[in-house]
């Protein structure tokens, strides 16, 4: 941490988390473990509705929990638009509750809905299994929308983490077969390629929260051969210019302490190199998962990624 300043809740937070990773099951518990603890602290959330239910995805995938939030005050017969959030973890670790604050917040200031599937983590289930459950998800959204407030006309993507990196997977996947075209795509911190020599993962291994080593493990823990490294479903860096041309307009917030930063600000580029319509912004001072963080949530990053991606979220192009 003496490479640059940080906010002082990140700094506090990194030096809380130090030597807390261990490459095991036990280590695995831990994180896991830890995160629990994390989004105890004290936090503001913001009031919201929400119901909770499990779609059939059959006999292949089972059954996924998902929440439904909406606005609390609706006119009647008003319809929203809706946001399919999937949540960062670096695949084995997230859901519901670390995610809670972050989008209740998202919610309430663009007066959308949100909807949140909780995806199989890892090692318990090894890709493909979470993107396929997430792409069946996706295709059943106008059997939710039927008997709710919701309106697939503005049909909006959002992840963090590893969610970001799935939210793009699955953008260029249904991209491909042209179902339920995405308005939007918001990406935080995304984890986008199955490679650690960048430089920002060199600069940022160890003392940053989140660790190279960690990274390296979660990714192992995620996949089932290091052939699907380079598969650019899931490691959509790697999709072809002709494939990524496909992506709506797109808004990356970025990092500046984080391992994953240049993979993520990489595919910006790309994305502006296939003429996509994107922007990237790196806050400074702050580390991974910062957005969604109970400890980071009044850091001056946090309040101004968050007033952005409201912003954008809600302004029609």
């Amino acid at each position: 941490m003496r490479l640059i300043s940080l906010e002082p809740a990140a700094k506090k937070l990194c030096l809380q988390h130090q030597d807390v990773f261990v490459p095991t099951t036990i280590g695995l518990e831990v994180l896991r473990q830890q995160l629990q603890l994390d989004q105890h602290s004290t936090v503001f959330i913001h009031p919201v509705k929400f119901y909770d239910l499990k779609l059939d995805l059959g006999n292949d995938l089972g059954e996924l929990p998902v929440r439904v939030y909406f606005p609390q005050h609706l006119h009647p017969g008003e319809k929203v638009p809706t946001i399919f959030f999937i949540h960062g973890g670096q695949f084995i670790n997230g859901g519901i509750f670390s995610h809670d604050k972050m989008v209740r917040e998202i919610v309430y200031r663009t007066h959308a809905a949100l909807i949140f599937p909780c995806y199989a983590l890892a090692p318990e289930k090894k890709a493909p299994f979470q993107l396929q459950q997430l792409q069946r998800c996706f295709v059943k959204l106008p059997e939710l929308t039927r008997q709710t407030p919701l309106s697939l006309e503005r049909l909006m993507l959002a992840g963090d983490d590893v969610g970001g990196g799935m939210a793009v997977s699955l953008a260029l996947t249904l991209a491909q077969s042209g179902q339920l075209p995405i308005y939007k795509l918001l990406l935080f911190y995304p984890v986008v390629n199955a490679s650690f020599e960048t430089e920002s993962y060199l600069q940022y291994a160890g003392g940053y929260d989140l660790t190279r080593e960690e990274m390296k493990w979660c990714w192992q823990q995620y996949l089932q051969t290091d052939k699907q490294k380079t598969d650019w479903r899931y490691s959509p860096l790697l999709a072809s210019f002709e494939l990524l041309r496909k992506l709506p307009e797109t808004l990356i917030i970025t990092a500046e302490a984080d391992p994953v930063r240049d993979e993520a600000e990489a595919l910006a580029r790309k994305l502006r190199d296939a003429d996509g319509k994107v922007v990237e912004l790196r806050l400074q001072g702050i580390i991974h998962d910062f957005v969604m963080k109970n400890q980071l949530d009044k850091t001056n990053a946090c309040r101004l990624a968050m007033n952005i991606a409201v912003d954008w979220l809600k302004k029609r192009s």
